[in-house]
């Protein structure tokens, strides 16, 4: 029989019951750890009982026949039939009802101590028709197999048996020295031997229960630890372990059902999708640990804003009861709600607005208060969709949308999402083909003396010449590329068709100079890095100087030790290293100064009003003071006019970068400028 384990008020299971106290009556010191014990006891041994009862029966049928055979027909000898073979009958017959079930054991004592005097009764008569009754051993047999049947055969529990068989012992004793006329040296002389078996089935009996209560708790250890690890499974499968909000597949299981509700009832709902912002920064930041501490935080928050009557998909945690669970976890930093019976959007807009506020308090991760912020995506039925799968889809779309519209908002579902959606999704399947398929090819943008347009070196740009698109900008298809993790194959591509060209243009005896290659986060956390390279200036047998590597100072921050050790083994082989985009990220001193960098680039964004004055002027003079004094060599891009150039130069930046000087060129455009040596006189076609 299946043991079910027995909870405590707090939902564990009761460790301290299982301690079995050595006592003369065996019973556990946990009332409920002994009706488990009962429980598990009844299934297996009443069947026992009714097969000990239809034995006595067949006994005493045999008992009859054998005295009928020996001394012939007596009255006394019918009684058996007549008087406890009833009884055994009755206890039969009250072992199949339910109420057996409950009291059993004391009934089934009850009804042997009963045939134990109806035995004697007969034995008695049989003595007085001459027979061979209770003066004989054979009375004094069934007596002694009666206490066996009490202990052993019939399976009731030690302290039921004991009484039942003190019962027959007593009533023996008062045969042999009342009843049955025998000498005191005979009557003391059964005593004893029915004494003595006495207690050896008493022995027996009550080491059977002590031996079967001793395995009844491994074995309910042995259940309770599975029936502790389902649940945890069940609990893994369902439910967020971080928050204890439902999971994607709980959600949907919970979601389901009220959406038909909501269609046969033909009611409007709502599915929500908020998804907090730029939670992977403070991840790095902070740690997995703290985050998920913060968004256990956040998640009480949606669930305490978020009204009963809102709320159809609920699911209360163990122990609680009420509309506790409202929300459901979909990913890292996004939650999904299911809000029903909607008379139009304000409501759902009002429910969005509380989502953002209560993202919107401070968080402590760490010991520091946080602001948080989200982009919320909201997706009607039945306007958006007409099932779960394609709502949800729609939140996530417009979620993502209020995200890229700078975050802390939220978006209703619209059909240009969607088409944007899908031709995103097309663009990355076909970015997978382009990048074996031959589609990207390379762009070069000179860097100049912008003293005298000398070309001093070169900055090597991926573009996507696609054959129904046409070309791909940059700025579409890079950030898919990071996204979707085919950053790694593209940068892989960069730096393959970046050193090809170096070899073919030394090849041609063109001069060649460095040419600067744009690295990702992920390649610079790859320890295979310094490998690949190399392999790379081996395979087109190049040297690591004609090679420029440039990496966001945002980047390089993320994990600044690690950091400086990878830049300063790649510098320590011949690379150069470039730190593109300065000013716009961390931009701290002390750390530039731990950066093993040859190369400084200030950011187009501080050079666009550098020649009218003001911060953007002191910033860009500032940078290249700070360079100079730090012995980097310190580029300006974004250039475009005459009064920008004519600026840095003379706050002593020479090196420069823009469409003053080229535009990026593809490789054949770009030859020419190699040929030439200067950017100062570009024909108008290779320009364009």
């Amino acid at each position: 029989m299946r043991v079910h384990a027995v909870k405590t008020s707090r939902g564990k299971p009761d460790r301290g019951a299982a301690e079995l106290p050595l006592r003369l009556l065996l019973r556990f010191s946990d009332a409920g750890y002994e009706q488990r014990f009962l429980d598990h006891y009844v299934g297996f041994y009443l069947r026992y009982a009714q097969a000990s009862l239809l034995l006595g029966l067949l006994l005493i049928v045999g008992d009859y026949l054998a005295d009928r055979i020996a001394f012939g027909p007596g009255p006394a000898n019918l009684q058996r039939l007549t008087l406890a073979l009833p009884v055994l009958l009755a206890g039969l017959a009250f072992s199949f009802t339910s109420v057996a079930r409950r009291h059993w054991q004391a009934v089934m004592a009850g009804f042997i101590v009963t045939v134990a005097m109806c035995l004697f009764t007969i034995l008695v008569r049989i003595d007085a028709e001459g027979g061979a009754g209770l003066r004989s051993w054979v009375g004094v047999l069934n007596f002694t197999f009666l206490q066996f049947y009490c202990f052993v055969i019939l399976g009731v529990q030690f302290r039921h048996a004991l009484v039942a068989g003190l019962a027959i012992v007593a009533a023996f004793e008062l045969a042999l020295w009342r009843y049955a006329s025998m000498s005191g040296e005979e009557a003391a002389y059964w005593s004893y031997h029915v004494v003595t078996v006495f207690l050896l089935a008493a022995g027996i009996g009550w080491w059977r229960e002590f031996v079967l209560r001793k395995e009844f708790v491994a074995r309910v250890a042995l259940d309770d630890s599975r029936i502790a690890a389902e649940q945890r499974a069940l609990q893994l499968a369902h439910y967020d372990e971080v928050t204890g909000l439902p999971n994607r597949r709980r959600f949907t299981e919970l979601a389901a059902p009220a959406l038909e509700r909501a269609q046969a009832e033909d009611q409007a709902c709502a599915v929500l999708h908020v998804e907090v912002d730029r939670l992977r920064g403070v991840n790095e930041a902070f740690g997995r640990g703290p985050v998920d501490a913060a968004l256990a935080t956040v998640a009480q928050r949606l669930r305490a804003c978020i009204r009963g009557a809102d709320v159809v998909v609920t699911s209360p945690p163990a122990g609680e009861t009420g509309d506790t669970g409202v929300l459901a976890r979909f990913s890292d930093n996004a939650f999904m709600v299911l809000v029903a019976d909607l008379p139009g959007q304000e409501r759902a807009s009002a429910i969005a607005q509380r989502l953002l506020a209560a993202v919107g308090q401070p968080v402590i991760v760490a010991g520091q208060p946080v602001m948080l912020s989200a982009s919320v995506g909201i997706a009607m039925y039945p306007g958006d969709g007409t099932d779960l799968a394609g709502l949800t889809r729609c939140a996530e779309q417009a979620a993502r949308a209020a995200r890229d519209a700078g975050g802390a908002q939220h978006l209703f579902f619209d059909r240009e999402l969607n088409a944007g959606a899908r031709d995103r999704v097309l663009l990355e399947n076909e970015l997978r083909q382009a990048i074996q398929g031959g589609q990207l090819c390379m762009h070069y943008q000179a860097k100049v003396d912008a003293r005298n347009g000398a070309l001093m070196g070169a900055e090597a740009l991926v573009r996507w010449q696609h054959p129904q698109r046409g070309l791909v900008p940059p700025g579409r298809f890079i950030p898919m590329a990071e996204e979707c993790g085919l950053i790694g194959p593209l940068t892989d591509w960069v730096l393959e068709a970046a050193c090809a060209s170096l070899r073919r243009w030394s090849d041609r005896g063109l001069r060649t100079v460095p040419l600067s290659v744009n690295l990702p986060a992920s390649s610079l956390a790859d320890p295979s890095l310094l490998e690949q390279l190399e392999r790379l200036m081996q395979r087109h047998r190049l040297s690591p100087a004609s090679l420029m590597l440039e990496l966001t100072e945002t980047m390089l921050m993320r994990d600044l030790p690690a950091t400086s050790q990878v830049l300063a083994r790649l510098r320590d082989r011949g690379f150069g290293l470039s730190l593109d985009d300065f000013g716009t990220g961390y931009s701290s001193l002390s750390h530039l100064q731990r950066l093993p960098m040859n190369e400084l680039k200030i950011d187009r964004a501080f050079i666009t009003d550098v020649a009218r004055g003001g911060r953007d002027s002191a910033l860009a003079t500032a940078i290249i003071t700070l360079g100079r004094e730090l012995g980097l060599q310190v580029v300006a891009e974004g250039v475009e006019t005459d009064e920008q150039s004519q600026f840095l130069l003379a706050r002593g930046c020479e090196l420069q970068q823009g469409y003053l000087f080229s535009r990026p060129l593809p490789e054949e455009a770009f030859e020419l400028l190699l040929r030439r040596g200067s950017t100062l006189s570009v024909p108008t076609a290779a320009a364009a």
